[in-house]
């Protein structure tokens, strides 16, 4: 069994059970963070873990959207399109602060103002650093550009994003364990000036008929993004916020590469303290942490 697994199982024994765009524009210099990659997800509702090989990652869209956009349709029928037909993670941010939209979030406005600008509804960036704005096809389908975008290559290198997720008997809080294992001495990270890892809380559907462009279900909703730090393991105590309706809230565990400011040379040879393969959390590092959670409850944790 493999040591992912050890750590869930006896982490399950230790816890009590106003404008739309319809044109076809790239504008890539409007992104100021790097590549994200990840997706790994799991529903809020039980307690478990997650281990994907980076070869295994999904692909990851996010789009900017709105209940009351028409040509926003178009981009969304066609994600779910791509998604099903390679498994692409789609997220989808709604405007904040709209009076024709509910499903909005202050830290999902965040997220986006800080990476990807004000942005005008329909937006869609694939992996973090290709952005697409518009609905209207360009000399392809959107479904074939949507796919071309998403899945072309992105070399991690060797390994994994994990994390588990246990839930206490409250059914409204728990302990969120991630880590990420990564060769820092590949590339792709050696490129970079560090990674941030990001806890994506989603709904996974949400009835709203209300909305002006007729679709009523909205899915995979941005309800919360929580910043988890740049250290490659951790645990955050997470209290579920409420879903719009029903019982379908999923955690997602998310990696940002962080870009090196562009007047910084890239010196990738680094020190040998942070330099080739990081290690995944150890069972006995996840049993402290969640030891201590379980005596320190605070009203709301910070990462």
């Amino acid at each position: 069994m493999r040591r992912l697994l050890c750590l869930a199982v006896a982490l399950l024994l230790f816890i009590p059970s106003p404008a739309v765009s319809a044109g076809h524009s790239t504008d890539n210099d409007a992104i100021t963070g790097g590549g994200i990659f990840g997706g790994g997800k799991i529903s809020a509702n039980a307690s478990g873990a997650i281990e994907i090989p980076f070869s295994d990652l999904p692909g990851l869209a996010e789009d900017f959207t709105a209940t009351w956009c028409d040509n926003c349709v178009y981009v969304e029928h066609a994600l779910h399109n791509v998604s099903q037909d390679t498994g692409t993670e789609v997220l989808y941010f709604h405007r904040n602060n709209d009076i024709e939209d509910p499903f909005g979030s202050d830290s999902g406005d965040s997220w986006w103002q800080r990476r990807y600008g004000s942005g005008i509804p329909p937006t869609v960036v694939f992996n973090g650093d290709d952005l697409r704005a518009g609905s209207l096809p360009g000399e392809q389908s959107l479904d074939d550009e949507f796919t071309a975008k998403v899945v072309r290559d992105f070399d991690l290198g060797n390994g994994d994003s994990q994390f588990i997720w246990a839930l206490e008997n409250n059914n409204t809080t728990g302990a969120f364990v991630w880590s990420l294992q990564y060769d820092s001495t590949h590339a792709t990270f050696a490129e970079a000036a560090g990674i941030q890892s990001w806890l994506f809380v989603l709904e996974d559907s949400s009835y709203f008929p209300d909305g002006g462009n007729g679709l009523e279900d909205y899915p995979n909703v941005v309800l919360d993004v929580i910043d988890l730090g740049t250290e490659s393991e951790g645990l955050y105590n997470l209290i579920l916020p409420s879903a719009y309706d029903g019982d379908d809230i999923t955690l997602m565990l998310i990696h940002e590469l962080i870009p090196l400011p562009p007047s910084t040379d890239n010196d990738t040879e680094g020190s040998s303290e942070d330099s080739g393969f990081l290690p995944s959390i150890t069972l006995m590092a996840a049993l402290s942490v969640v030891a201590m959670a379980a005596i320190y409850r605070p009203s709301r944790s910070e990462p």
